[in-house]
């Protein structure tokens, strides 16, 4: 039998595939809306690979991954985070890729960065190389400072200090899909909003998706929006209060 992390973590793919499965027919709907009549997007540009700030990376690959099939999480001492994604087409039948940059809490910033540290900045083997373990996707970690450079790919690790990053990084990925969600229904079908606002609080509560401030906006736009359901509304509203406040960061606390 999988651990009891890889259970939740199947349950998470299966919460995904189930919310993602409802709204299905309707990116299939407005799929050749958006071709004919949406403007080109200039793609998002990913954090500076020359800067000085040391950084810390999350890759995740899979195939049958859902919502994702991969993305990368890039996070700097400073708390600038970039998200960069492409979604599993077979679910939502969208497969253009996905790039956001936010402020990491600084809560997160500071675990994201302090396990990197306990971790020796990746540098080692962290699969636990156990036989009849369920595939979950290829997880990378990486470290890279001007003076450190360290990263080791996994696809379940028994050590808890891996496994308390590899929860904050699927779990912020989920989040950002709920972002994407939310913003599709805000435009296209605001009646069922209330639904996929109801999974994200039960995932958050479950710890499955983390970092609700990197889709503050949108989940902003539906608190204010006098036009929505009051119980909408309320919705997220109480997702706004949750969610950390980012802080200024403090690059000494994370050196190399």
């Amino acid at each position: 039998m999988a651990p009891k992390r890889f259970a939740d973590h199947r349950a998470t793919t299966a919460n995904s595939d189930r919310i993602l499965a409802r709204m299905k027919p309707r990116f299939a709907l407005v799929a050749l809306l958006f071709s004919l009549s949406a403007p080109a997007q200039q793609p998002t540009t990913p954090l500076s690979a020359a800067s000085d700030q040391a950084a810390v990376e999350f890759n995740f690959e899979w195939n049958q991954g859902i919502p994702w099939q991969s993305y990368s999480i890039q996070v700097q001492a400073d708390g600038k985070t970039h998200f960069a994604g492409t979604p599993n087409p077979s679910q939502s039948g969208d497969d253009d890729p996905v790039q956001q940059d936010f402020i990491m809490s600084e809560a997160n910033r500071q675990k994201t960065f302090d396990l990197a540290k306990k971790l020796n900045y990746f540098r080692g083997d962290f699969d636990s190389h156990l036989k009849h373990i369920a595939q979950t996707g290829a997880k990378t970690l990486v470290y890279k400072s001007a003076q450190i450079q360290g990263s080791s790919t996994y696809n379940y690790s028994q050590n808890p200090d891996v496994q308390q990053l590899t929860q904050l990084f699927l779990g912020l990925a989920n989040a950002l899909d709920f972002g994407r969600k939310l913003a599709f229904q805000y435009r296209f079908d605001k009646l069922g909003m209330d639904q996929v606002l109801r999974d994200l609080e039960e995932m958050q509560a479950n710890h499955q998706a983390e970092e609700l401030s990197a889709i503050e906006p949108i989940l902003r736009k539906i608190a204010n929006d006098s036009n929505l359901m009051h119980i909408t509304r309320q919705s997220a509203q109480h997702l706004l209060k949750t969610m950390d406040v980012p802080g200024a960061a403090n690059q000494s606390a994370v050196r190399p």
